[in-house]
């Protein structure tokens, strides 16, 4: 047996060097103390494994390094706007030619309406006669209007005498005179251009 040295017999008087030593020489299937130096350290065969002038990076480097992450990140924010500001222009497009397409539109059914005569009538008046200035239209058909409403007063003057004479108005039958006497209203005169008979 090898005799031990003296800093061996100091460290066995230590409780828990002692447990450790007596665990790495236990024998069976239990389990067996393994020393390990530095329980952060990387195995040489693991892939995280690096040599400790790999783990250092010179000045020059990180300048470049930093510079092309720079360069990304901007890349990244141009390519954002851009996206942004081709959509806005899309949109302004769609919108531009939505106006257009409408205003095509409304031109093409102006258009439809002038040129369809029955269509074209629905911006005239019901009656040839401004209810404003209480007048008849200088036209044929206002002409007519005229005619046909004074026709409807001479038959209401016409049956207001006839009523007054079957009634006796304005005679007095003491002296036989007409006192009020009665008068045959005039009959209105039809336009030229038209054959009206009242």
């Amino acid at each position: 047996m090898k005799p031990r040295t003296r800093d061996e017999r100091h460290a066995m008087r230590d409780k828990e060097r002692l447990e450790r030593d007596r665990l790495s020489n236990r024998t069976g299937s239990y389990h067996r103390y393994e020393p390990v130096k530095d329980p952060t350290a990387v195995a040489p065969n693991c892939p995280s494994y690096a040599k400790p002038v790999d783990r250092f990076v010179t000045t020059e480097d990180v300048a470049a390094i930093e510079h092309k992450e720079r360069a990304q990140d901007y890349s990244k924010v141009m390519e954002k706007h851009e996206g942004r500001r081709q959509a806005r222009y899309k949109r302004e497009e769609d919108r531009w030619a939505a106006l257009d397409a409408k205003e095509r539109a409304e031109q093409m059914r102006l258009d439809r309406l002038q040129a369809d005569p029955i269509c074209g009538r629905k911006n005239v008046g019901g009656a040839p006669f401004n209810i404003v200035s209480q007048a008849y239209e200088p036209t044929a058909a206002g002409q007519k209007l005229k005619h046909h409403d004074d026709m409807v007063k001479f038959r209401g003057e016409l049956r207001s005498m006839n009523l007054a004479a079957r009634n006796h108005l304005g005679f007095n039958p003491i002296t036989g005179e007409q006192v009020y006497p009665i008068k045959i209203p005039e009959r209105p005169q039809a336009p030229a251009s038209t054959s009206i008979i009242g």
